[in-house]
């Protein structure tokens, strides 16, 4: 007999399943980047306030999925009380969070702060959202569609020799990153625990002669992807261990650059693809998160503080 999924469970499998079509799409070859869309910033409420841990992405993917303006999202009341509503027949995305619970001595539930709580632990919860696109926001609140506009407004590509160029990302190599970042001619990208140095290849290695602006993307994606392992060293968030090449951990931990890589360079405006050492993996994580789809959740908030980290650094050499 099945057991019946709960709200929360239904939405950990909603976003297991949108997440098994991006891995499958990548090994297709149909989809090459985990985000295509670009230059549309942080997903937020109508308030402006970003949302992070595990939503950050998914909710990114669902405004490319689907083709929305903006990663711009409000609840059924929050519509309302701009003065607008959701149009009919729409659908809901779910939020998760963590809720802090407490249970006494006898398992029955109690305040967090009441003196009688016996164990207090963290629950996965979920609350709806609507993308702006499904409600009549853009129709009724101009004003604030003004202010999307600017928020959201792409940033200006540009190209040294032809190939792209990011000021924000050349500031962090150059010395704004929490560790050294080393660029010099050689076939490969790192990160050394040991010495807690990041290593990569000149940028004019990634210019293959056909590709030229999209090489200066992958150069600025396999940044990215170092700087990610970097967050996990032991004096930081103490996320990374030692293990063995192709092991399950090493796997997840590549998984997490990945992620970390795909949303910082989407809200940059560039593109971030699989790194090719890393096409090996896509089957295992799809097996991974089909048998237990909240592996997820334990990756994404990791995630979350990794791309926190790097969005510290970012504002200061902005």
């Amino acid at each position: 007999m099945e057991t019946k999924m709960n709200k929360t469970e239904k939405a950990v499998q909603m976003y297991a399943d949108m997440m098994v079509k991006t891995i499958e799409g990548l090994k297709q070859g149909w989809k090459k980047t985990w985000l295509s869309v670009q230059g549309n910033g942080r997903p937020a409420n109508a308030d402006g306030r970003a949302y992070k841990s595990m939503n950050e992405f998914f909710l990114l993917l669902i405004t490319e999925m689907r083709g929305y303006r903006y990663p711009v999202f409000v609840t059924y009341n929050r519509a309302k009380q701009m003065g607008a509503h959701v149009k009919k027949n729409e659908k809901a995305f779910p939020v998760l969070f963590w809720k802090m619970v407490a249970r006494d001595a006898n398992g029955n539930l109690v305040d967090v702060d009441d003196p009688n709580a016996d164990k207090v632990y963290p629950l996965l919860r979920s609350f709806d959202v609507f993308n702006i696109d499904q409600t009549t926001i853009e129709q009724d609140c101009p004003t604030f569609m003004e202010k999307l506009d600017k928020r959201y407004q792409k940033p200006v590509l540009h190209g040294e020799d032809g190939m792209y160029q990011n000021d924000v990302m050349d500031a962090l190599i150059g010395g704004g990153w929490v560790c050294p970042v080393k660029v010099k001619k050689q076939d490969s990208a790192h990160y050394c625990p040991s010495t807690d140095t990041i290593t990569l290849p000149t940028k004019e290695q990634f210019n293959d002669g056909a590709n030229t602006y999209e090489g200066g993307m992958e150069f600025y994606s396999t940044a990215l992807h170092e700087m990610a392992h970097s967050t996990g060293a032991k004096k930081r968030l103490n996320r990374i261990k030692s293990t063995s090449f192709g092991s399950d951990e090493y796997g997840r931990e590549e998984l997490v650059a990945e992620l970390t890589a795909a949303i910082c360079g989407h809200e940059l405006g560039f593109n971030s693809g699989v790194q090719t050492n890393n096409a090996a993996y896509l089957s295992s994580w799809l097996k991974t998160i089909k048998k237990e789809p909240k592996f997820l959740v334990s990756v994404l908030s990791d995630v979350s503080k990794a791309v926190g980290m790097i969005h510290e650094s970012m504002e200061k050499v902005s």
